[in-house]
């Protein structure tokens, strides 16, 4: 499997919120920066996508305009604006932000997440 393929994966599993699926995609060292935290362990990041889909009601995720900007035999970067949907407190809900994945190929050929920096997306308006 290449790494568009992984991210695919990655999407997919992230939609089972099972995250024993989530973690076959995602390296033992990956660190993870989110909007409001950074998790550099795989137990802190496992919390994180727990507590989420929690907070997040039967959340769907997605991902459109992914641009893979660095690519070699080893390492490969795509950035991409995510999307989100489902129930916050009951009501419907979505959002998107900007998301960026590095992947590292391993020695058994498949890819993985080494670093995830995931941005939401804020709308300033003036009066």
């Amino acid at each position: 499997m290449g790494y568009q393929a992984a991210l695919q994966q990655y999407i997919a599993a992230t939609n089972t919120h099972d995250f024993n699926q989530v973690a076959q995609v995602i390296d033992a060292e990956a660190v993870y920066w989110f909007s409001d935290r950074s998790c550099t362990t795989p137990v802190e990041i496992q919390a994180y996508f727990e507590q989420a889909w929690q907070i997040i009601e039967d959340e769907v995720y997605s991902a459109s305009d992914i641009s893979w900007i660095a690519e070699d035999a080893n390492t490969a970067v795509c950035l991409y604006t995510y999307h989100w949907e489902g129930k916050y407190k009951g009501e419907f809900a979505s959002g998107q932000g900007r998301a960026a994945n590095v992947f590292r190929r391993h020695q058994d050929g498949t890819w993985r997440i080494v670093h995830e920096h995931l941005s939401s997306v804020r709308t300033l308006t003036s009066e």
